[in-house]
């Protein structure tokens, strides 16, 4: 007697975020003899803890996941396999990461003679959304000359702020600082 179809559960939604522990559970109903269970993400076999177990009528595979930045656009896999009658089917998630940059980096020379102006610009490592660079010099909120964002090598997304700054003796000490917020995960 094949089983039902497999069915995944204790994801509510696949948008997660990058530091998230999943538990996940595969329940097949029915099926004698009772299918193998077995997981993968992308194809490949899952590797870390999982666990079958198996109550009258049912089966289940247990597996935890640590979401990484990397995990953006995965697809989680559990087949369920019977031997009679021979084949199988499956049932899957394709996550959506969400997570901020590691790190933003400033480019340019800080040093400027009063009323000169020097061209700076921040970049953020990949997020997902992209990130929304900000301008601070001592506290006072700074307009960029332009913004872009580009898709990442990979996933995610990079952000590119430019910023010209003219020098003013009154600015001379202050800390310049670029900020990094991903909207829902925040700075």
């Amino acid at each position: 007697v094949p089983p039902s179809p497999p069915t995944i559960e204790g994801l509510e939604s696949p948008h997660v975020r990058a530091g998230d522990t999943l538990r996940l559970v595969c329940v097949v109903r029915g099926g004698n003899p009772p299918p193998s269970l077995h997981w993968d993400k992308d194809g490949a076999a899952l590797a870390g803890p999982w666990v079958r177990e198996g109550h009258p009528g049912v089966s289940r595979s247990r597996v935890t996941v640590t979401v990484t930045p990397g995990d953006d656009g995965a697809t989680l896999r559990c087949h369920a396999r019977t031997p009679l009658p021979p084949g199988g089917a499956s049932a899957s998630v394709t996550l959506s990461v969400t997570y901020p940059p590691a790190e933003v980096t400033i480019a340019g020379t800080p040093t400027v003679a009063e009323n000169g102006t020097v061209a700076l610009s921040c970049t953020s490592a990949p997020s997902n959304p992209p990130a929304r660079l900000r301008w601070w010099l001592g506290g006072r909120e700074l307009v960029p000359t332009d913004t872009t964002r580009t898709p990442a090598e990979g996933r995610g997304s990079v952000t590119v702020s430019n910023l010209t700054l003219v020098g003013q003796r009154q600015d001379h000490g202050r800390p310049l600082v670029c900020e990094a917020a991903t909207p829902g995960l925040g700075t």
